[in-house]
């Protein structure tokens, strides 16, 4: 029977050859990401302030702390 012996540098090596594969398929990608990541942080920032308007209506309408 064969002894399986796992040394910390088989565990770094893999955890740099998994990186070079993400950082291959990420350079592949190019701006996409960024581009979808921004149109959702844009959206949740219009959605948030439309909300805070109607908040600040029905804050006004209660006579409540605004």
């Amino acid at each position: 029977m064969k002894l399986l012996m796992i040394t910390w540098t088989d565990i770094f090596e893999g955890i740099g050859n998994f990186c070079l594969w993400m950082f291959k398929g990420m350079k592949m990608l190019g701006h996409g990401p960024n581009v979808i990541i921004w149109i959702l942080i844009i959206f949740a920032i219009f959605y948030w302030t439309f909300r805070l308007g109607r908040y600040r209506k029905e804050a006004q309408r209660n006579g409540t702390i605004e």
